[in-house]
């Protein structure tokens, strides 16, 4: 994977040789194999390679074609290689160690402007055509590679990263107060509503699965790929249907496996990180090589607070994963001395912005630091497996059912799964409790449950509630139905679609690029390969939950690849980060202080419900071992992580 970044002047404006060198000093924060840079006149491209690939060693970016006028600087791995030189055309003896940068250029010269249609993997690119005095930019179809760009009547510049834009004056870091807004107000760990916001305003990310067009007279912006209701794949058997799926997914691994150092994988004791591994376990046992699996787990002296369907330390499924592959090599890591608040600083200097996925961040930073120790150079990971292979919850199947008035099929379906249960009639009253029309459910909710509904929307969110207000977010929350989601229960479909959305996207988009160009690593994940999402979408609801069986097809089709310890588990979920609070105690004392003082800056009173934040610190003077699931203390701890960005925004500022 690549850094990359570029100026565009429509008015013919020269660069200077300066300005395109501070953007590229200011894009070199990260290791980079190579570094190169090409101007003409008002057009400026750069790129800082990380070689991942045998044939990214051979990448000279940017590169310029001078018979064609077309140069293109690239961030990308792509997959499809095989069937890109086929469709292409290229010669057998000109295939082995083309870099991915030349076959875009001459997917773009056949295709033009709808080539990101032909192009599977993790890419962003900007092609700069002469002759056409147009920049073309893509991202690729669920926007894993970050593109960052500011747009004015005479200027287009972009970059991987946020800094290396403020290098030119027209660029200011004025704060987006909406993405802020948003960024407090919504419950969920995302970072952002909208997929095209940043914190800054009138910088913005360009979306998965779009393109952009740019020349003197205009801009263009279109979406070329978005996960869509598919037409439902008929086969004739449930052997059909777990061959097909194995097929799917294990092109997606394969494809990710082409590295020119060994591979790794991130891998919990759940259905969907195991897969991947096993799969990919199992496609290198066939060449001889080993992989590396690395495991968060507790810190030593974790005590368990769970209940027995829960599991901190997810080391025996881990165990049996290597027996199953004699190829698997395990390592568990624990960071006894880091917690969910250690380096906020080194976060943010990566991503570039605050952040709430503060309990694993610190985690999966470490995991990464350790594979580039061992000169791993791809991490696999499921972490989109939810919503794609591991799919299969019973109630948005019946709700499926429902709005297709297949009521013998709903009924039979309901029963099934409540039988299973230790009170049927209770289980099943439950499940059509689900199917009631928004309207009558939303009402029965807040008559009975209001206090709990009320806590749900406002208890993760510390923001001002005069800025709430000022910022209209209460709306945009409720337009998106990210607050409703408690009581409007949708179809299979939709629910998928909510996390399969532009802004879910943009948010692991951010993530992924800035943790790949700090360790020099690619992180990817085989489930969320656009093959993957498309065939999941377009297999029939029965396949994934039939009754009380949930997860279904991926626990069909993988039967003698996953050992069955792991794949018929249905008693025990692992909890990852059941440790945060015992690694805050020995320095809760210090973080009580710290956030007793938030509210001392201005900047922290317009954003922050300094009220709030103070009444709630005053119900844990102690930390308990039970807390990592209060929503007050998530609050807390997110209020303080966004107060130690603001300290250190301005003063990086000044």
């Amino acid at each position: 994977m690549s850094a990359i970044c570029g100026i565009y002047y429509y008015d013919d404006r020269r660069i200077s040789p300066e300005t395109g060198a501070a953007m590229m000093r200011k894009l070199g924060i990260n290791h980079a194999d190579a570094v190169g840079t090409w101007q003409d006149g008002q057009v400026f491209l750069g790129c800082h390679i990380q070689c991942i690939t045998l044939e990214s060693h051979r990448e000279i970016l940017p590169y310029h074609d001078g018979l064609s006028g077309l140069t293109i600087t690239a961030d990308a791995i792509i997959d499809n290689r095989t069937d890109l030189f086929d469709k292409l055309g290229i010669n057998y003896s000109h295939r082995e160690g083309m870099p991915d940068s030349t076959l875009i250029l001459l997917a773009y010269r056949k295709w033009g402007v709808d080539c990101p249609k032909y192009l599977l993997g993790d890419f962003a690119f900007a092609i700069w055509d002469e002759n056409r005095r147009e920049l073309f930019c893509v991202v690729d179809p669920t926007g894993t590679r970050a593109f960052y760009y500011y747009q004015s009547a005479e200027l287009f510049v972009f970059s991987t990263l946020l800094k290396p834009l403020f290098v030119l004056p027209e660029v200011t870091r004025e704060r987006n107060e909406i993405w802020i807004a948003d960024f407090l107000a919504d419950p969920s760990v995302k970072h952002q509503l909208d997929p095209e916001l940043t914190l800054y305003k009138n910088v913005f990310l360009l979306p998965a699965g779009h393109t952009l067009r740019i020349w003197p007279d205009g801009v263009m912006k279109r979406t070329y790929w978005e996960a869509e209701r598919q037409p439902e794949l008929k086969l004739k058997s449930d052997g059909e249907y777990e061959e097909a799926f194995r097929q799917v997914l294990g092109e997606a691994v394969q494809c990710r496996l082409r590295c020119a150092r060994p591979v790794g994988v991130m891998m919990s004791g759940g259905l969907d990180s195991t897969s991947v591994a096993c799969m990919a376990a199992r496609k290198l046992n066939e060449t001889g090589h080993r992989i590396q699996a690395f495991t968060s787990v507790p810190i030593k002296d974790y005590r368990d607070w769970l209940p027995a369907s829960w599991l901190a330390d997810e080391t025996p499924y881990i165990e049996a994963i290597k027996e199953h592959f004699e190829n698997i090599d395990a390592n568990y890591c624990r960071f006894d001395d880091k917690h969910s608040l250690s380096d906020t600083k080194q976060a943010f200097a990566m991503l570039e912005q605050p952040y709430k996925i503060l309990e694993n961040l610190f985690w999966i930073d470490g995991i990464l630091a350790a594979a580039k120790e061992r000169n791993i150079g791809v991490v696999l990971h499921g972490s989109a497996g939810n919503v794609t292979i591991s799919w299969g919850y019973i109630q948005p199947y019946l709700q499926s059912l429902f709005r297709a008035g297949q009521w013998c099929c709903l009924f039979r379906e309901s029963w099934a799964y409540a039988r299973c249960q230790r009170n049927p009639l209770r289980a099943l009253l439950g499940l059509y409790k689900a199917l009631m029309p928004y309207k009558i459910q939303k009402k029965y909710d807040q008559l009975k449950n209001r206090s709990q509904f009320i806590n749900w929307q406002y208890l993760l969110s510390p923001i001002n509630r005069d800025f709430a207000y000022r910022t209209a977010v209460q709306e945009r929350l409720e337009r998106i139905e990210k607050v409703k989601l408690n009581i409007n229960k949708s179809d299979s479909y939709e629910l998928r679609r909510k996390f399969l959305s532009p802004e879910v996207f943009s948010h692991m988009g951010v993530i992924s690029t800035k943790l790949s160009l700090k360790y020099g690593v690619a992180w990817r994940d085989p489930t969320m390969d656009k093959r993957v999402i498309e065939f999941c979408l377009s297999v029939p609801d029965n396949q994934f939950a039939r009754g009380d069986k949930s997860r279904f097809l991926l626990r069909r089709a993988m039967e003698g690849i996953l050992p069955d310890k792991v794949r018929l588990n249905r008693t025990v979920r692992g909890k990852q980060s059941a440790d945060l609070t015992q690694r805050l105690q020995p320095c809760w004392p210090q973080l009580i202080a710290e956030i007793k003082k938030i509210g001392d800056r201005e900047s922290e009173r317009i954003y922050l419900d300094i009220l709030k934040i103070r009444e709630e610190l005053t119900k844990f003077t102690t930390l308990s071992d039970e807390s990592p699931d209060n929503t007050s203390l998530r609050m807390l701890l997110r209020s303080l992580i966004f107060s130690r960005f603001l300290k250190y925004e301005e003063s990086t500022m000044g």
